[in-house]
């Protein structure tokens, strides 16, 4: 019998999302390929132990699903990270996969809030040798005036070249050996995005090193003139087109077919059909808050693209140093030795 080939896939996580990564990866496997094995970790700080068994039982005869605790970890750089909104410090683990996982060549990051259309080997068996990442283009930028000149005056990116960082097909042999994961640290302490914040410091590191992959991999559920449906692979409900928050989104079919098969269909009905006038009132302020960030931010003197990122004083040897000591604690684990069974305690 011929070996099946493996497909490694990161989720990051926190209970909140239990329910969207249930559907994520309940879509990606009624999907995947039959010749192939998908192993799937899922890195988490904490998670109720119930949330975990509703997860493993998702697991299928060709996949695996394996959580892996970065708590102790994460607290020995708790507070470099900037959060904001529904960005949690989960958001950030996705930085530290190819340290995590030394035995990969390459290795897909995906993010919760999707559904899965295509078989994800496809996207796995893309090329992106000599390139950091492979990734879809961010399509708001291009949708959007305010965000595409944002990242143009603030970022220096072209807006074509901005890619959306939830859906990542990661070159781990180059990020390791180029230490994106330590440069990514360094400009967190140096510099503070805020409008997209860790999707903002892996396009300014990995600027002219991404492999471009179809947009159908990673599509945002809003019309798209210049998309073909038939090339849909993998829907991402982004800021304020998600169907547990609205009714008549784009693609939704596709995200209730799968809810259907999960634990959480009854609650994520529910939790759509009763939100109030005030939560749709609170999401329009964030959206202008967002809008005004990103205006504000393209004009500032100081923004990353007029200083790249050398603000304050200068920057003693000895406090790079330090930065480096701190970082390098979580950089140099590896996921085989933090692994933990189901009550949390070390293998």
């Amino acid at each position: 019998m011929r070996k099946q080939k493996e497909i490694p896939i990161c989720f990051a996580t926190d209970d909140n999302y239990v329910p969207f990564l249930a559907i994520a990866v309940t879509s990606l496997l009624d999907n995947a390929n039959k010749d192939n094995f998908y192993r799937i970790f899922v890195l988490i700080t904490q998670l109720k132990q119930e949330n975990i068994d509703r997860i493993k039982k998702l697991q299928t005869p060709n996949s695996s699903i394996e959580f892996i605790s970065l708590a102790d970890e994460l607290d020995k750089i708790q507070g470099m990270f900037h959060l904001r909104d529904y960005y949690s410090k989960e958001t950030y683990y996705r930085i530290f996969i190819p340290n995590l996982f030394p035995q990969y060549k390459k290795v897909l990051y995906l993010d919760c809030d999707i559904t899965v259309v295509g078989d994800i080997s496809e996207l796995y068996n893309t090329h992106v040798h000599g390139f950091y990442v492979g990734a879809a283009v961010e399509e708001v930028m291009q949708t959007y005036e305010v965000f595409g000149n944002y990242v143009e005056k603030a970022n220096g990116i072209n807006r074509k070249d901005y890619f959306n960082a939830g859906i990542l097909l990661i070159n781990c042999r180059r990020w390791r050996n180029l230490h994106i994961a330590e440069r990514f640290v360094d400009l967190l302490s140096r510099y503070k995005f805020r409008v997209v914040q860790d999707e903002d410091y892996l396009n300014v590191l990995c600027k002219g090193h991404v492999r471009q992959v179809h947009l159908g991999w990673n599509k945002t559920s809003y019309k798209n003139d210049k998309f073909n449906n038939k090339d849909l692979k993998l829907i991402h409900w982004k800021i304020n087109w998600r169907p547990w928050k609205y009714k008549d989104i784009l693609y939704e079919e596709y995200f209730w077919k799968y809810a259907k098969m999960t634990d959480f269909y009854d609650d994520l009905i529910k939790m759509r059909d009763s939100r109030t006038q005030a939560d749709f009132d609170k999401d329009k302020v964030l959206m202008e808050n967002l809008q005004k960030m990103a205006e504000e931010d393209a004009n500032d003197p100081n923004n990353y693209n007029n200083t790249k990122g050398k603000t304050g004083s200068v920057w003693w040897l000895y406090d790079k140093i330090k930065r480096f000591t701190r970082i390098r604690k979580l950089i140099g684990i590896r996921a085989y030795k933090i692994k933990k069974d189901y009550d949390g305690k070390n293998k």
